[in-house]
C-alpha cells in the first residue's frame, strides 16, 4: 500500500487548525473592541486637554493598540513573525501605534522641560535649559501635527476596517457570532468599568 504523506496533516496540525477556528471569533472580538476603544480614547478632543491628560490619552491608546496587536498575533494562521508583519491589519495597527508613540514622546519631552526645569538647569546649565524651553513651541506644534495626521489616517482607514469586519462576519456561523459578541462586549465592559473607577478615584 502506498501512503500519500505530503498532503496529510499531522494530529498536531489538525489540533492547531481546530483551536484556531475556535479562537478566531473570540480573538477577533477582542481585537475589534480594543481597536474601537483606542480610537474612542484618542478621538476625545485631545488638544482641549492639558499636558498630563494628553499624556494619559496617548498612554491608554497605546496600551489598547498593544492588546489588539497581541490578540492578532495569537491567531495561529500567522505562524511566523514574517507572516504577521505582512498582514495588512497588523501593518496598519503598527503604523498607528508608532505614530501615537511619537506624540507620546513629544509630550513627555515638553513635560520634562517645564516640570523639571530647576533640575535640568542645575545639570546642564541655565542657558541651555532656557534654549530648550524657547524651542518648546516646535515640539507642541509637532505633537499637534501628529495628532491631526493620525486622525486623518483613522478616518481614511475606516472603510477598509468596516469592509474587513463585514468579510469576517460573513464567514462566521451563528455560534461564531455569539462567541465574537461575548468577547467584544466583555472587553468593552472591562474598559468602561476601569474608566469609571479612574474617574471616581481621588
Amino acid at each position: 500500500m502506498i501512503f500519500s504523506l505530503g498532503n496529510k496533516k499531522t494530529a498536531s496540525q489538525e489540533k492547531d487548525s481546530t483551536l484556531s477556528h475556535l479562537n478566531l471569533p473570540a480573538l477577533t472580538g477582542r481585537i475589534d473592541a480594543a481597536y474601537d476603544q483606542a480610537i474612542s480614547v484618542f478621538s476625545s478632543n485631545v488638544f482641549s486637554k492639558n499636558q498630563e491628560e494628553r499624556k494619559n490619552i496617548y498612554k491608554t491608546t497605546l496600551k489598547l493598540l498593544n492588546i489588539a496587536l497581541e490578540a492578532r498575533h495569537s491567531l495561529s494562521f500567522f505562524p511566523s513573525h514574517y507572516e504577521r508583519k505582512k498582514d495588512p491589519l497588523t501593518q496598519y495597527l503598527l503604523l498607528l501605534k508608532d505614530t501615537i508613540q511619537a506624540a507620546h514622546a513629544l509630550i513627555t519631552h515638553e513635560m520634562i522641560i517645564f516640570q523639571e526645569e530647576k533640575q535640568l538647569s542645575n545639570f546642564i546649565g541655565s542657558e541651555i535649559s532656557s534654549q530648550l524651553k524657547s524651542v518648546d513651541e516646535i515640539f507642541t506644534n509637532s505633537e499637534l501635527s501628529i495628532c491631526q495626521n493620525t486622525a486623518e489616517l483613522i478616518q481614511k482607514a475606516a472603510p477598509a476596517i468596516n469592509k474587513y469586519r463585514d468579510r469576517i462576519f460573513k464567514s462566521f456561523n451563528q455560534d461564531d457570532l455569539v462567541r465574537y459578541k461575548k468577547s467584544f462586549n466583555e472587553f468593552i465592559s472591562i474598559c468602561t468599568n476601569t474608566k469609571s473607577e479612574g474617574e471616581n478615584s481621588p
